[in-house]
């Protein structure tokens, strides 16, 4: 692995609440910080709990409670996250009495990266993403990565990104390049072709316009490949569904990177709905690249 490079001001924020998942999210999200030279900026969110007593107010002493324990599990966070840095970082903490949701997307304005667990404490179901990770992967003002209890979290292996023809796919590839030259490892870019009802239409055979589809993706990385020579660059097209097959090919990968609109933007075939079902499935670390 090669030395950190030069700190940047843009630090990288993870949320952590005490749960397994935020766990391995921390010890992600420390690495990263270390790869980018980057500080290290640990948060905690607890909104007052108005809603949850029966006259509407939390007795006295609640939120100064809430407080303390959120600035004891902030210290062992900060404790955790130097022993994993080992002094190469900044590790900064972060109290907020906020919503999780809206102190992470509030952080995203200014954080080089948004790093959360897939799900927190007293999630009912590991099926499905948590109402954070799910709010951030949609409303975050920057890359956003998605880390599941249990997910492969290995040194070895490429860098996998999802690309179509969307302006969204740029930020993608932004950030799959950099985070390959950063690890020294292959760069795989898979573009799944894929129209619906088109594989039934007769006489239509993919290998008749797959030539065409090669040849687009290979002009649309001659950018990147100038800026990351040092980057070695596998090139997949295949006819498929693109969420399945970028789970498939991401379990060999140490990180899949995605892309996403903004609400509001048209979907494309990669972007929107197969990013959300990326980040559902995958169980390797996902990094959304998303921009204000």
């Amino acid at each position: 692995m090669s030395a950190p490079a030069q700190q940047h001001a843009a630090p990288v924020v993870v949320g952590v609440d005490g749960s397994a998942s935020s766990q391995e999210a921390l010890a992600w999200a420390a690495r990263e910080a270390v790869l980018h030279g980057a500080d290290l900026t640990v948060l905690h969110a607890a909104p007052p709990p108005l809603g949850a007593w029966p006259a509407g107010r939390a007795p006295v002493g609640v939120p100064q409670w809430q407080r303390e324990l959120g600035r004891q599990l902030l210290d062992d966070a900060a404790r955790t996250a130097r022993g994993l840095t080992g002094g190469m970082v900044e590790v900064r903490t972060e109290f907020a009495s906020t919503s999780p949701t809206t102190s992470l997307v509030d952080a995203s304005r200014a954080a080089r990266l948004v790093v959360v667990g897939s799900r927190g404490r007293g999630a009912l179901s590991r099926t499905v993403l948590g109402s954070v990770s799910t709010g951030l992967v949609h409303r975050a003002h920057g890359p956003v990565a998605v880390i599941h209890e249990g997910a492969s979290t290995r040194d070895q292996g490429p860098v996998v990104v999802g690309v179509d023809s969307s302006t969204a796919s740029d930020l993608a590839l932004d950030a799959a390049f950099g985070e390959a030259a950063l690890r020294e490892v292959p760069l795989v870019v898979l573009h799944a072709w894929w129209s619906p009802g088109a594989f039934d239409f007769p006489g239509f055979e993919f290998d008749e316009i797959r030539a065409g589809v090669d040849a687009e993706v290979t002009d649309r990385l001659s950018g990147w490949r100038q800026r990351h020579p040092e980057v070695r660059v596998e090139v997949a097209v295949v006819p498929d569904e693109p969420a399945r097959r970028l789970v498939e090919r991401a379990e060999s990968a140490q990180l899949l990177v995605v892309g996403s609109h903004r609400d509001g933007a048209v979907a494309s075939a990669l972007l929107g709905s197969v990013s959300s079902a990326v980040v559902q499935a995958a169980r390797v670390p996902v990094i959304v690249a998303r921009s204000s």
